[in-house]
């Protein structure tokens, strides 16, 4: 009963976050709260684009878990409500999981840091290509492939209607259980852990490199997790070896950000309607650039 008990509860307190987030977000868009903000945003700067990605990108900043609830209910306050809401959910997306690569707080830096004995300028020193590459994605994204007619910012002061909020609501409630049934099925498979870092090193022990990558990218994959994802490449790298640190980087944060259970394509889904289609047509490309480079890296450096 314990058991069962602590897989639908664990890691069930970023309910209360994502529930208070979306409860400020409806309040501060009910209230125009950000208005005067866009306002001079809009003024000073004449991309769009560039209004939307600043905007998401220092919201999204934030040192907490569910980085992407914040982001999403603030671009919630300006995107339009028309078929342009689905280009927020990925600008939003690519805006907040760059943090992953040099963040200090984030566990995905920390755990490397930790297991492997480096210092932070030792991991930045390894991780900076992806890191890189990733921005490079991600501007290219927003500044090429996005156009500044793709944008229309909703920048008016209005009232919502009853129904508005109603349907609001109940799209937030949708959210909330998506989520939790996301965190039920990961804490299940973390069940796993132990055997997946004995299979670690039994595969280190044959050799058999391809095999250990793969089963971090399935690991990742399946659990949508940052702190699953660095927990992986730790375990790996301390195994075969710091040189190999871009490569098992690389390999796990592909499996993480195409992850379905991320919980960040729930929210985005919920906010913007952007469909996961739509999605995955952005974050393979992205994905495979991470992984592609993730190899060089290995293959270059100084072993």
């Amino acid at each position: 009963m314990e058991s069962i008990l602590s897989l639908l509860l664990n890691n069930q307190e970023y309910l209360i976050l994502l529930a208070t987030v979306m409860a400020l977000s409806f309040i501060a868009k009910k209230n125009n709260v950000f208005i005067p903000v866009y306002e001079f945003l809009a003024r000073n700067i004449k991309s769009k684009r560039a209004v939307v990605a600043l905007t998401s990108a220092v919201s999204g900043v934030l040192p907490i878990n569910g980085r992407v609830v914040v982001s999403a209910g603030v671009l919630d306050t300006l995107a339009p409500k028309n078929k342009n809401r689905e280009k927020f959910g990925i600008v939003d997306y690519l805006s907040t999981h760059h943090f992953y690569f040099w963040s200090p707080l984030e566990k995905t830096v920390i755990l490397p840091i930790a297991v492997l004995g480096i210092t932070y300028p030792q991991f930045l020193g390894r991780i900076a290509p992806l890191f890189i590459a990733a921005l490079v994605f991600i501007m290219f994204y927003i500044f090429a492939v996005l156009k500044e007619d793709d944008i229309e910012l909703s920048i008016t002061k209005k009232k919502t209607s009853i129904e508005e909020d109603k349907q609001q609501f109940v799209s937030y409630a949708k959210t909330l259980a998506i989520v939790a049934l996301i965190i039920v099925l990961g804490n299940v498979i973390s069940k796993y852990n132990e055997f997946i870092v004995s299979f670690v090193e039994t595969t280190r022990q044959d050799g058999l490199l391809i095999v250990a990558l793969i089963a971090g990218f399935l690991g990742s994959l399946a659990l949508g997790s940052s702190s699953k994802f660095g927990g992986f490449t730790a375990i790996a790298v301390s195994v075969f070896g710091i040189e190999y640190l871009p490569l098992f980087f690389a390999v796990d944060y592909a499996g993480y950000i195409l992850s379905p259970v991320h919980k960040c394509l729930a929210i985005g889904k919920a906010y913007f309607g952007t469909p996961l289609k739509k999605y995955y047509s952005v974050l393979t490309s992205y994905a495979g650039l991470i992984v592609l480079v993730g190899i060089v890296s290995f293959l270059t450096v100084d072993k």
